[in-house]
């Protein structure tokens, strides 16, 4: 995506749907597929959109539900060098599969 994909609203607007379903079945059956295809690359919203919805279908959250009240409260302090502080020890706090 950050290669092919410098475009206004990559990960705010969505690709197109059969594209989205093509490449979700192709991680489904390869686990690695083409993404230099050029239907993919000419539609590089469906590769932030099938992202996107990869991270929404986790049965937990990539910043967990047991972090949130500690990410909320960091994002809330008002000076940022003390936000930043905050934020990277709550990310300390993350599962090691999470944090990589």
């Amino acid at each position: 995506v950050e290669q092919h994909g410098v475009v206004d609203g990559i990960y705010r607007l969505s690709g197109v749907s059969s594209n989205i379903q093509r490449l979700r079945a192709e991680f489904e059956a390869q686990r690695s597929p083409e993404l230099a295809r050029p239907v993919y690359l000419q539609d590089v919203h469906c590769v932030s959109s099938l992202c996107k919805a990869y991270c929404r279908e986790l049965p937990n959250p990539l910043l967990t539900y047991q972090l949130y009240d500690k990410f909320a409260d960091a994002v809330a302090i008002q000076m940022e060098e003390a936000r930043l502080v905050k934020i990277k020890e709550v990310l300390k706090e993350l599962p090691v599969p999470h944090y990589r």
